[in-house]
């Protein structure tokens, strides 16, 4: 599940309690195509190290998870998502899920969904400001190589509308949730776990879909028009 999302341009004026107050947002990136290892923008607490104070950061990351210990950035798996009911158990992910909160803004993703007579047909999934990813980020830095940061997608058993195409969605916060989030707070895994369970679902409850043109499955395909509704070919 959500193996290609988009950003648009517009996302920023979209999401305001968000992306407004954050003078290092990429206000000119845009990709309706994104794929696995590509970098982009997202959202994180940082703590300036000459004040001490913490406020929320924009920083670019690439959508592929590369834990802290691995020797190699390269070096493979590179997972894109992290299923939620193991997140906190996982030894690739669970230093990230306690210490690494981040969003991952949207303005949708795909989905394929295979039809009663096989044919996969793609569905661009989305709601009306936007979507608020949760996701976790690490910063890989040995000593001989420059900083990277890498992330990846929180995923849970579909909900909503949505659950018709698939069994998985993302994990997504209301702009409520934003700050519980992000600031870290003493909850345990299992607080967390519930908390963001219970945000996802009504995030979930609202969103909406259309079938969408299957060039969307190269990724060298970009532009909005793969985002734009079409006859459906294929039955549900």
């Amino acid at each position: 599940m959500c193996g290609r999302y988009v950003v648009a341009r517009t996302l920023s004026g979209e999401m305001p309690e968000l992306l407004s107050h954050l003078p290092e947002w990429p206000h000119n990136f845009e990709n309706f195509n994104i794929a696995p290892t590509t970098r982009v923008p997202i959202v994180s607490e940082l703590v300036d190290a000459s004040t001490g104070d913490i406020a929320w950061h924009a920083l670019m990351a690439q959508w592929g998870f590369v834990p802290g210990w691995k020797k190699s950035f390269d070096e493979r798996p590179q997972p894109i998502n992290a299923r939620i009911e193991s997140v906190s158990t996982n030894g690739m992910f669970r230093n990230a899920f306690r210490h690494g909160h981040c969003i991952v803004p949207a303005s949708g993703y795909y989905e394929w969904h295979t039809g009663r007579d096989g044919i996969a047909q793609p569905f661009f999934i989305h709601a009306p400001a936007g979507l608020a990813f949760a996701g976790i980020v690490e910063t890989w830095h040995p000593d001989e190589h420059p900083v990277r940061s890498s992330m990846a997608i929180l995923t849970r058993p579909a909900v909503g509308p949505a659950a018709q195409l698939h069994d998985r969605l993302p994990v997504m916060l209301t702009p409520d949730g934003y700050e519980a989030w992000l600031s870290h707070n003493d909850l345990s895994a299992t607080e967390y776990i519930d908390f963001l369970m219970a945000e996802s679902e009504i995030v979930a409850a609202n969103l909406d879909f259309h079938p969408v043109d299957r060039r969307v499955g190269n990724v060298r395909n970009s532009g909005p028009d793969l985002c734009a509704p079409v006859v459906l070919t294929t039955t549900l």
